[in-house]
C-alpha cells in the first residue's frame, strides 16, 4: 500500500520541478561559423594489398626447364585440327580420271613361278638336268647311251618343255614390247606367244614322226627330234636370266641383254644344224646342201610366215 502511495506522490511532484538556465555558456557573436571538413579515416590508410609481397620468390626451375605442351593421346581430338584432315572446312567436289598404272608386278610373279619350276626340276630330276648339259660336250658314242637314258624320263622332259615354252614366250613378248611392234596387254601377248610356240613344236614333232614312218626312217627322225628338243630345253634354261634382265633394267642394259640372247639362240641353232646334219648324213647318206634346203623350206620359212601372221593379227591389220 505504501508503494502505491509513494508512486502517486512522485507523479504529482514532477510537475513542480523546474530546471535552472545556464548563464555561463554564451555564444560568441564576433566569430563567424566555419564548416569543418569531415575526413574519412579509412581513406588515409595505405592499401597493403598493392605492396609487393616480400615472401613471394620467383621459381628458378621455370627458367631451366621449358614447359611442354601436353598432347591429347586418349581421344581423336588432335586429328580434328590436323592440316591433312580438314574436317572443319567446306567440302570440295572434284572428279578425277582413274589412274592407270603400268607396273611390272605381272612379270615379276611370272618369273618367280618360272624360277620355281626350274628349281623343282633341278631338285627332283637332278640326274636328267646334269645329263642335259653334259650331252653337249660328249663324244658320239657316249651321246647314244645318254640319249637312251634321257628318253626313259618323260616327266622331266615334259617339265623342261613347259619351261621352254614359258621362257621363249616371255622373251618374244618382251621383244615385241621393246620394239613396239604391237600395243597389247602383257598377259594376252604372253599367252599368245607361248601357245604359238607350243603349237608350232607340237606340229613339228608330229610331222617328224609321220615322215619317219612314211619314209621308213624312224631312227633318223627320232634322232633329229631329240636334238631339236634338246636345244630347246637348253635355250629355255639359259633364257631365264636374260628375260629377268630385260624385264627390270634400263634401255641400255636391255640392248645388251637382247644382243646376248640373239647370239645365244644363233649358237644353239648352229649347234643343232651341225649335229643334226652329221647324224643324218651317217644314217640317210645326205649332204649338207640337201639338209640346208630342208631347214629353209620346212623350218625357217614357216617360222617367218607365222611371225608375220602373228604381228599382223596383234597389230589389227590382218
Amino acid at each position: 500500500m505504501l508503494r502505491i502511495l509513494f508512486l502517486v506522490i512522485g507523479l504529482f511532484c514532477t510537475g513542480l520541478v523546474k530546471a535552472q538556465r545556464d548563464t555561463t555558456l554564451q555564444s560568441d557573436s564576433t566569430q563567424a561559423a566555419s564548416a569543418v571538413p569531415i575526413v574519412d579515416s579509412a581513406l588515409l590508410q595505405a592499401d597493403s594489398l598493392a605492396l609487393a609481397d616480400s615472401l613471394r620468390v620467383a621459381d628458378s626451375l621455370a627458367a631451366l626447364v621449358p614447359l611442354k605442351t601436353v598432347k591429347d593421346t586418349s581421344t581423336y581430338a588432335k586429328w580434328m585440327v590436323h592440316p591433312l584432315l580438314p574436317l572443319q572446312k567446306e567440302a570440295l567436289w572434284k572428279i578425277d580420271d582413274p589412274k592407270i598404272t603400268r607396273g611390272k608386278e605381272s612379270q615379276f610373279y611370272l618369273l618367280v613361278g618360272m624360277f620355281a619350276l626350274l628349281a623343282f626340276i633341278r631338285v627332283a630330276f637332278g640326274r636328267y638336268f646334269t645329263n642335259l648339259f653334259a650331252l653337249l660336250f660328249q663324244a658320239s658314242f657316249r651321246q647314244k647311251q645318254t640319249r637312251e637314258q634321257m628318253a626313259q624320263d618323260n616327266l622331266a622332259s615334259l617339265f623342261l618343255n613347259v619351261l621352254f615354252f614359258a621362257s621363249g614366250g616371255l622373251y618374244i613378248t618382251l621383244l615385241v614390247q621393246y620394239y613396239h611392234w604391237a600395243d597389247a596387254g602383257f598377259w594376252w601377248l604372253f599367252m599368245l606367244c607361248a601357245l604359238t610356240l607350243m603349237v608350232v613344236y607340237s606340229i613339228k614333232f608330229l610331222f617328224l614322226r609321220f615322215t619317219g614312218w612314211a619314209f621308213q626312217a624312224s631312227q633318223a627322225a627320232s634322232t633329229y627330234a631329240f636334238v631339236v628338243f634338246l636345244t630347246n630345253k637348253i635355250a629355255g634354261v639359259l633364257l631365264l636370266p636374260i628375260v629377268l634382265i630385260m624385264s627390270f633394267s634400263s634401255p641400255a642394259i636391255q640392248d645388251i641383254a637382247l644382243g646376248l640372247a640373239s647370239g645365244l639362240l644363233i649358237l644353239l641353232f648352229l649347234y643343232r644344224y651341225f649335229i643334226s646334219a652329221g647324224n643324218l648324213r651317217n644314217i640317210l647318206k645326205v649332204n649338207f646342201l640337201h639338209f640346208s634346203l630342208y631347214l629353209c623350206a620346212v623350218e625357217i620359212l614357216p617360222l617367218l610366215l607365222i611371225y608375220k601372221v602373228l604381228v599382223s593379227y596383234v597389230a589389227g591389220t590382218l
